[in-house]
């Protein structure tokens, strides 16, 4: 293909990264040939670079009675160790290929790519920034978290565009680093529609409405909450499902399952959405939370909470409810209301289908990521 855009995207690639840097790849290679993406994948190269694991291990020792708050500066020495890693793959990767705009997601690996970003043009995505983190995480991270800011503000300033996959990360970059409005976008992390197209149901599958929860992190996505309030007060009316691999003493019941080792977006998760009536998940954090998205493509109503970017995936009142995280009688109150009003549920699930149309559809969002890769390298063309 004549005059191919190449671009070279480094990935953070570890927890819910993983799946949106799997989409990106596959929907570039299957509906955008224009564009040649080449991917690295961080922890792939990790394994190969012995030296780069030395590094590593030696700047990022964790520090007794300090870990807890951050008081031993960990998230800066591991930031800037994976960033030294980073640039070590980098530069390994450019002596054999020459993209014609570099792809780097998160900035958390970007903080010692200075040099390389002032040479080829960079499109820097994150899905969060340290400022909003200082603010929300406790102290001392408002001292600690400072100098990640500050190079992250470099970094930013040196990108060619920032991408962010919510309104709320967009703003902090405005206003928190100083950027012009017409260097920051935001695109929403995405989901092959294709894959949740069955059609809604009115009634649920089974004798009572099935809620399902997903997330690993059991205690800090709110799952103790979900199934205290359950066992207390839903048992009797609805059944639930828990996909998570931590480890759960859960009585022995059959309208409560426990799902280990499910991977995201396989077949058995995708069947889980599809049997199920109600989508939980009230987080304590969550940065964007790709399971509230995948939800809501299924035609689930979703309850989620008033924490980071979520109520940009769960709009309330339309595809869901948000809550404060463990208000546990509020929670009891929208999951009783959803579950007794299966007209509600269903007209959510629409609402949530046409969210998901408009907002995470990956061929329309990576298209225009395509877009922003072709202006950034008509721009270098013209102006060197």
């Amino acid at each position: 293909m004549p005059d191919r855009l190449k671009v070279l995207s480094l990935s953070t690639y570890t927890m819910g990264h993983i799946t949106h840097q799997n989409i990106l790849e596959q929907t570039f290679r299957e509906q955008i040939p224009e564009v040649e993406l080449v991917a690295l994948h961080l922890p792939n190269h990790f394994k190969q670079d012995l030296a780069g694991r030395i590094l590593y291990r030696l700047m990022t020792p964790r520090v007794p009675l300090l870990e807890r708050s951050d008081a031993d500066f960990y998230r800066l020495r591991n930031q800037l160790a994976l960033s030294l890693y980073a640039r070590r793959c980098l530069d390994r990767a450019l002596a054999v290929y020459s993209p014609d705009v570099l792809h780097i997601h998160t900035q958390s690996i970007a903080l010692l790519a200075e040099s390389i970003m002032s040479r080829i043009p960079t499109v820097v995505s994150l899905d969060y920034t340290t400022a909003l983190l200082a603010t929300e995480h406790p102290a001392p991270a408002g001292v600690t978290y400072r100098p990640i800011v500050g190079l992250e503000r470099r970094c930013f300033q040196v990108a060619a565009h920032v991408v962010a996959c919510s309104d709320r990360a967009r703003q902090s970059v405005l206003r928190d680093y100083g950027l012009a409005p017409d260097r920051v976008s935001t695109i929403h992390w995405s989901l092959p529609l294709e894959r949740f197209n069955w059609p809604l149901r009115t009634a649920p599958i089974g004798p009572k409405p099935r809620l399902l929860f997903v997330g690993n992190d059991f205690v800090r996505k709110g799952g103790e909450d979900v199934l205290a309030v359950w066992l207390a007060h839903l048992a009797e009316r609805s059944e639930l499902d828990i996909v998570s691999n931590s480890p759960i003493p859960l009585p022995d019941r059959p309208d409560l399952r426990h799902h280990q080792g499910i991977g995201p977006l396989s077949p058995e998760l995708l069947q889980l959405y599809q049997q199920a009536d109600i989508f939980v998940m009230p987080t304590y954090e969550e940065v964007y939370g790709m399971v509230f998205i995948e939800a809501t493509a299924a035609g689930l109503p979703c309850v989620g909470t008033t924490v980071m970017a979520v109520p940009e995936l769960v709009q309330s009142g339309r595809n869901g409810f948000t809550i404060a995280p463990g208000d546990r009688q509020t929670l009891t109150q929208v999951l009783r209301q959803l579950i007794d009003q299966p007209e509600l549920r269903h007209t959510m699930g629409l609402a949530g289908r046409a969210i998901a149309q408009e907002k995470f559809n990956a061929i329309h969002n990576f298209r225009r990521l395509a877009d922003l890769f072709a202006q950034i390298r008509q721009e270098r063309q013209i102006h060197g």
